[in-house]
């Protein structure tokens, strides 16, 4: 509790002493003057500006612990706040100026009480952080990858081996060169010379003595 709070509370009950006072002097001369006696009017200030408190009092703690405020603390103090501006307007002179005049006490008193048993509200304030903008990262220059250079079709041919359909002419044709080539050859050479298989090579290789008699006719042309 800081100095502040100290001296509005001590300010704040100064005002329910003197307002309770003169509350209490009202309902006195009240019980006094409707023939109660002494000890009676003395103690019938207390009960019913007490009552205000006791149910002032008994609101705050049911709302405290989550409560619903009970309905006998709601009717004493209903019934306190009727009961003593009843009996402090009933002791004034009976004009408006004298009458709002002993209205003042009791007012001021259950304003005192009010301010005595609550507390203020915490104002619930969201912190705003501050957000600071994001850095964004510089580009960073990516170099594009080599490309391979694409190769000639004709250097991937001249990689490959020669295949049977990459020699030229018939069958016939490349079995008869092969056979003119190396005549004594034997069909598997043949067929590789002239690359084919070894049954095409026998279709098409002219037997040994049809190869003499076409030499012979060479001969003798």
């Amino acid at each position: 509790m800081n100095v502040t709070s100290v001296a509005s509370r001590l300010s704040t009950g100064l005002v329910a002493l003197v307002a309770g006072y003169a509350s209490f002097s009202h309902i006195y001369a009240v019980a006094r003057s409707a023939g109660e006696h002494v000890s009676v009017a003395s103690v019938l200030p207390l009960s019913i500006d007490g009552l205000i408190l006791v149910g002032t009092l008994a609101m705050l703690d049911d709302k405290r612990s989550n409560r619903k405020p009970r309905l006998s603390a709601r009717l004493a103090v209903a019934f306190g706040i009727i009961a003593t501006l009843a009996a402090n307007i009933a002791s004034a002179q009976p004009t408006w100026t004298a009458r709002a005049v002993a209205a003042v006490p009791p007012v001021a008193f259950l304003l005192a009480v009010e301010v005595l048993s609550r507390r203020g509200k915490l104002i619930h304030t969201e912190a705003v952080e501050q957000v600071e903008p994001a850095t964004i990262a510089e580009p960073v220059a990516v170099e594009p990858e080599p490309v391979a250079e694409p190769v000639a079709v004709e250097q991937v041919e001249q990689t490959r081996k020669p295949t049977r359909k990459q020699v030229t002419g018939t069958s016939a044709d490349r079995v008869m060169s092969a056979h003119l080539a190396e005549p004594e050859a034997t069909h598997p050479r043949i067929a590789e010379l002239a690359g084919v298989s070894v049954a095409t090579v026998k279709r098409y290789r002219p037997s040994r003595s049809t190869g003499r008699t076409h030499e012979l006719a060479g001969v003798a042309a």
